[in-house]
């Protein structure tokens, strides 16, 4: 019985991996393939300099932030990582779904029956994603007056600067998530937030037109002070089970 397991195991891993690879590469062709088309027939075609600037910055952040998901979320989601990928928003959505079953289920993560479940909820996930986006451009034009209201309007405005100032909140606190939790981090981040401040006074345009690259460069600017002032004791970062001034990190 055993080896029936295991054979079934192994066909039904290289049947979900055959058709994730097939997927993956339909779904890479078409969002290619259209803004491509779309510059063929129209005569449209970026310049290299202008990617640079554009993608330059993002290609930054996700490229190895890309990599280090991969790795930590392929063992736990198994082969219902291709749908996220194609679907997106792994990190908030599809991960949180597929551990939140695993939960439920009291199953342990990398086995086949984990990975089925997490296949199961990941595409229901994708499902009610997608119901959802159909609902709101189906009701886009009935409820244009109501989008259109003043108090609306003001509250769309708003939106980005509170999901950054949200971001920048998570990201100054002493809290790191996980039960991790560290203390004077934010001081690894005043070089570079200096450095943008000082660039946007002096000429507001060239920093908001190669903003990009000078991401790319505050990158090891937050990096190696980071790294110098954690080796010198001034930046500590506490484990799950350590103490912090007699309290368990936990309560903190």
């Amino acid at each position: 019985m055993a080896i029936i397991n295991k054979k079934c195991g192994i066909e039904y891993y290289d049947r979900m991996h055959r058709i994730g690879y097939w997927i993956t590469w339909a779904a890479i062709a078409i969002f290619v393939g259209v803004p491509l088309i779309l510059s063929i027939t129209n005569g449209i075609y970026p310049s290299f300099s202008d990617l640079l600037l554009a993608c330059g910055g993002i290609c930054a952040i996700f490229i190895p932030t890309g990599i280090a998901e991969m790795f930590a979320e392929v063992p736990v989601m198994g082969s219902s990582y291709y749908v996220s990928c194609v679907t997106g928003n792994i990190l908030n959505l599809k991960l949180p779904a597929a551990m939140n079953a695993l939960k439920i289920a009291d199953v342990k993560s990398g086995t086949e029956v984990a990975d089925a479940i997490t296949g199961v909820a990941v595409a229901v996930s994708s499902m009610v994603t997608l119901v959802m986006l159909a609902i709101t451009c189906a009701l886009l034009t009935p409820l244009q007056p109501f989008f259109s209201s003043p108090a609306v309007t003001v509250a769309a405005g708003n939106v980005l600067p509170a999901l950054f100032g949200c971001l920048a909140i998570g990201n100054i606190g002493n809290d790191m998530g996980a039960g991790i939790y560290s203390r004077k981090r934010i001081l690894g981040s005043v070089l570079p937030f200096v450095l943008c401040i000082i660039l946007f006074m002096i000429d507001p345009d060239f920093y908001n037109s190669w903003q990009g690259v000078i991401m790319m460069v505050c990158i090891p600017l937050v990096y190696f002070p980071t790294k110098v002032l954690y080796k010198k004791g001034i930046i500590k970062v506490f484990l799950p089970g350590e103490h912090v001034d007699g309290k368990p990190i936990e309560n903190k």
